[in-house]
Parts: structure tokens; C-alpha cells; sequence
């Protein structure tokens, strides 16, 4: 009588339009990807990441995002800047934005990681276009934002539907597409405190890792407490945190770097290179990487820009996406720093992050989740 009961109710929803589905039957075949990196053209072997740019914006548009469903599959970035200096927000020059990323690879440049998700209007024909066009490795975020730039529909969404909707970026391609994010993030975090919607979007996105093996960069406004509630949440989940970058953590207090550290995250400096470019800003920033280098950490730190507003390209007085390597890494060499210690945290680290674990089953909660 079940049996007959669940068909005929099956029937009834076929026809209506709907599937009736169980989350687990909703997710599609997750590929074993352990051992490589994901970027938008597919899958490559670790060792040909070379130098990596963690967390960039190649095309970023910060219009709020439309809702989750019906799934949207037309959202493009690239469109002409307005003429207006006051109103350029984002990045969406194709001709601009290839011609700054082109610098990074003239010095010797490989990888960049754009973490442009769903809230930050991810274009992902645009990106695979730009890494064709300029060679180097792009590898393409997933996930959510901010609240500021969650979906409309994000209060109606469960954990499941946010769970599918990242491991389908991964496994399948994203906004009906067949090109792959190889990264979750950069999820957005602001806390302060912390909302139902951030907590599900942290633990979906934490499941979706665990799904697929794919690693993780975490958005944090947060203060300590709240980013340690995060990072038990992604760890509850099964998620190991030597696979998790923290991004815009980089140079906060020392108690909380070193707090970050001890949990084994990657600590990640970044937000760099805004016009004008102040002396005393970057001498603080050499300083706090420096210290961090001597206090042992450096298997731990990653460097990069967030390049995501007009002001940080060059040409508008910005460092661009070789800020890092005009300044920091000169200031840091200064220093002492060696370069197999540079070598470590703009290619190493990176190439431990961006590689893909073996996909695992869910991890079954104990407790009431939040």
C-alpha cells in the first residue's frame, strides 16, 4: 500500500511539474578528482599551477544577485564601463580586465584563483574566454557571498538545495554550463553575530567540500570568536582545515592570527594595491607577513590581492596583480626572506590548498545542527 501510495503521489508530482526527490537522489555523480585542480578549461596536475594568485576578481559586478530558482543560466558580467569614474564598482571590461591579468603573467605568473561566486555575479563563459585568451590557469569559485548578496529567495532554501546547488558547480558545471568551479568561495561570513543564513551557507558549503573534495576559502568580517564557530562548523562536517583559507585575516592582532593558525587554516593577507598606494600601508604589511614568517608560519600564509575595484588596476594608479611582486616580495626579500620561503607561499601553499581530496560521504551530525 506504501508502494502505491508514494508511485501514485509521484505520478501526481511528475505531472505537476515537479520531482519528487530525496536530497541525496537530487545530487548529480560527483567525479573522484583527488590529486588534481579544477580550473575552467579542466582538470590539471598540482605541478602545473606555478606561481598563484589565491583570491582575485578577474570580473566582478556587485548588482544583487537574481533568485536561486528557476536556476539562472544568463548572467553575464562583461559589459562596457561606465563613462562616469564615480560609477565604475566593478570589473566587467573583457579587454581591460585581460590586458591587467596579462602583467601577472609577464612575470612569470601561472594560477589565479577568481572567487567571484554566485553573489558577485560569476561569469563563467567570461573566465574561461579570459584563460584561453591569456594562458594562464584560472581556477573558478562557488557558493555564497555576503548577506548583503544573498539570493532573494536564500530564507526559503534548505541546507540540501545549498549543498546541491555548490556540488553541481563542481561536478557538473555551473549556471548550465559544463565549466567547473574548482574552489568553494569565497564564502561570505560578516557575523556580528552570526545569521541562520550565513551558518547554512558555512555548513553547505562545508558539506559540498566533503562531497566533492574541493577546498575551501572563507569571506571573514567576522571577529575571533565567530570565525572559530566557523571553523567548528566546517569541521563538524568532516572537512580537514589544513584544506580552508581565511581570507582578509591577514595582518588583523597577533592573538588572532596566531589563534587561526593553531587550528590549521591558511591565513591569508590580501586586499592590496588600492590608488593611491601608501608607503607607511605597505611597510606594515611587509611587517605583519615578516613577523608571521619568523614566528614560523609560513607553510600556513598565502599573499594575494582581491583585486575587485576599478582603483587597485594599474591603469588607475592601482598596483594591479603584480602588487604582490613589485612590492611585498621585494620589501620582504630585504628582510632576509629567501626565496624558497617566497617559493612556499606563492606556489606551494597554494598548490596543497587547490588540490582536490577523494570525495566522502556526508558526515552524520550527532546534534541539532545550527
Amino acid at each position: 500500500m506504501k508502494k502505491l501510495l508514494t508511485l501514485l503521489l509521484s505520478f501526481v508530482f511528475i505531472n505537476a511539474g515537479f520531482i519528487l526527490q530525496t536530497p541525496a537522489q537530487r545530487l548529480p555523480k560527483i567525479p573522484n578528482l583527488s590529486g588534481k585542480v579544477l580550473t575552467v578549461m579542466g582538470p590539471i596536475e598540482p605541478s602545473a599551477l606555478g606561481t598563484t594568485l589565491m583570491h582575485e576578481h578577474i570580473f566582478i559586478n556587485f548588482k544583487p544577485p537574481p533568485p536561486m530558482f528557476p536556476a539562472p543560466t544568463n548572467i553575464t558580467v562583461i559589459e562596457p564601463p561606465p563613462t562616469d569614474p564615480k560609477k565604475r564598482q566593478g570589473l566587467t571590461s573583457f579587454d581591460q580586465s585581460l590586458g591587467a591579468i596579462m602583467d601577472f603573467k609577464n612575470i612569470g605568473g601561472g594560477t589565479i584563483v577568481d572567487v567571484s561566486q554566485f553573489g558577485l555575479m560569476r561569469d563563467p563563459l567570461a573566465l574561461k574566454l579570459v584563460s584561453r585568451a591569456s594562458g594562464l590557469n584560472v581556477v573558478m569559485g562557488s557558493g555564497f557571498y555576503m548577506r548583503q548578496l544573498h539570493p532573494p529567495d536564500m530564507d526559503k532554501l534548505s541546507l540540501e538545495q545549498l549543498t546541491e546547488i555548490i556540488v553541481r558547480d563542481i561536478a557538473v558545471g555551473a549556471q548550465g554550463t559544463d565549466i567547473r568551479s574548482g574552489i568553494i568561495g569565497e564564502v561570505g561570513v560578516v557575523g556580528k553575530p552570526l545569521t541562520p543564513n550565513e551558518l547554512k551557507s558555512v555548513r553547505a558549503s562545508a558539506r559540498a567540500s566533503r562531497l566533492t573534495g574541493a577546498p575551501m576559502s572563507i569571506h571573514n568580517f567576522e571577529p575571533l570568536d565567530e570565525m572559530l564557530q566557523v571553523l567548528d562548523i566546517i569541521e563538524s562536517e568532516g572537512v580537514d582545515l589544513h584544506h580552508v583559507v581565511m581570507s582578509h585575516t591577514g595582518g588583523r592582532d597577533v592573538k588572532t592570527m596566531e589563534a587561526l593558525f593553531d587550528r590549521g587554516v591558511y591565513v591569508e593577507w590580501d586586499f592590496m594595491g588600492l590608488a593611491p598606494l601608501p608607503k607607511k600601508a605597505d611597510e606594515q604589511r611587509i611587517e605583519s607577513i615578516f613577523a608571521m614568517i619568523q614566528a614560523g608560519h609560513a607553510k600556513q600564509m598565502i599573499l594575494s590581492h582581491d583585486v575587485c575595484i576599478p582603483s587597485q588596476l594599474k591603469v588607475n594608479g592601482g598596483g594591479g596583480y603584480t602588487y604582490i611582486h613589485d612590492i611585498i616580495i621585494p620589501g620582504l626579500k630585504a628582510k632576509g626572506v629567501s626565496d624558497d620561503v617566497i617559493k612556499t607561499i606563492m606556489e606551494e601553499n597554494p598548490r596543497s590548498v587547490l588540490t582536490f581530496t577523494a570525495p566522502r560521504s556526508v558526515v552524520k551530525q550527532k546534534k541539532k545542527m545550527k
